[in-house]
């Protein structure tokens, strides 16, 4: 079953992506909100992000060779173009030109990058998030049989398989998946809940309040006027109040309003949405060779034309790196498809599952 395109969504995204870049900028520039949290909260709602969309748009649909083949290139041509070329420039510049270069990637780790489970400076969000997709086809799996055959076996299995993995969140490494499973688990629960209700049918005014309560709660946590209670990033990653909100916030955006529109589905906010995979690759590296040039810290006025630059360059790697290595994923995806899979009978049964209404 097609999904409607959400643009709010793909706006809190660029957010997201800002977020991180404001974080990352604190140690560079003379700014005036000192929330260090700022990028935690921007990995937050990635991760949020990741849940919601893989459950909104995948568990109405059979759990076949075909449709997860489909997922699997989807999931390759978003993020590999961009992050391959980065990982092999920065490669080239650590071992050749700059020895203290930001993303230090050597001959010593280079392959575990490459293979998606890294751990240099941005790089290390990657590694759960790929994990993620791996475990997704085990939830799809047995979500399938669920609705095609009410078999719960698969379902209670994960169940448990989660609730020991959360329960343990705190001691893994911060590349394991196991270590932000909530944020992805909470995000599936509230794509699933939005799989069921018809934006159509709700009243925009209550959202448009929704909406506005959730930008004031931004903004007042990014000005310092709501504490967090988290000594460092670390707490704040263990917590479930953290992947509660996060998921909360991606499911209320989900529906129009008014205010939604306003601050998350306009032009420029879009655009950094399709843009925030380069926009969070791209801005540690300009930061650096800025602070190369200039070692003092940067007075607060720069911060607008550093981020008008990130931007510049985020757009250039979108549009000549992220979508043509995209299609090109995507074309070597249909002729996997047209040659080999459907040779097999079996293959081809993609018939959507109701999952909920019709959201378009």
């Amino acid at each position: 079953m097609d999904r409607e395109k959400i643009d709010a969504i793909t706006g809190l995204r660029g957010l997201a992506a800002l977020l991180v870049v404001y974080g990352h900028a604190l140690d560079w520039f003379a700014l005036p909100w000192k929330n260090h949290l700022f990028g935690e909260i921007g990995v937050a709602i990635f991760f949020s992000l990741s849940g919601f969309l893989m459950a909104y748009l995948y568990l109405g649909k059979r759990f076949s060779a075909i449709n997860v083949a489909d997922y699997a290139f989807s999931r390759f041509s978003r993020i590999a173009p961009a992050y391959l070329v980065i990982l092999l420039v920065s490669y080239v510049i650590y071992v050749n030109l700059d020895p203290n270069f930001v993303y230090g990637i050597s001959g010593k780790n280079i392959l575990r990058h490459v293979f998606f489970s890294g751990n240099v400076s941005v790089f290390w969000s990657i590694t759960p998030e790929v994990e993620f997709y791996f475990l997704f086809l085990l939830a799809w799996a047995a979500g399938s049989r669920f609705l095609g055959r009410s078999d719960v076996a698969g379902l209670l299995f994960l169940a448990l398989a989660s609730l020991i993995l959360l329960s343990y969140r705190d001691i893994f490494p911060g590349t394991f998946v196991g270590s932000k499973l909530h944020y992805f688990l909470f995000g599936m629960i509230a794509g699933v809940m939005r799989s069921h209700v018809d934006s159509r049918d709700q009243n925009r005014k209550w959202f448009a309040l929704l909406h506005a309560v959730s930008v004031a709660a931004l903004v007042s946590i990014a000005a310092g006027w709501t504490v967090l209670p988290f000594a460092g990033n670390q707490e704040f990653y263990n917590s479930i109040l953290t992947a509660v909100f996060s998921a909360f916030l991606v499911f209320g955006l989900s529906f129009p309003s008014a205010v939604g529109n306003v601050f998350f589905a306009n032009r420029a906010m879009v655009l950094c949405g399709e843009w925030s995979f380069s926009i969070y690759l791209l801005h540690m590296p300009i930061i650096y060779l800025l602070r190369k040039i200039h070692s003092e810290p940067f007075p607060t006025f720069i911060l607008l034309p550093v981020a008008v630059l990130v931007l510049l360059f985020s757009w250039l790697n979108y549009r000549l790196v992220e979508k043509p290595g995209a299609r090109l994923i995507k074309s070597a995806g249909s002729l996997f498809k047209r040659k080999f899979l459907t040779a097999f009978p079996l293959a081809a049964g993609s018939r959507s599952m109701p999952l909920g209404g019709d959201t378009r």
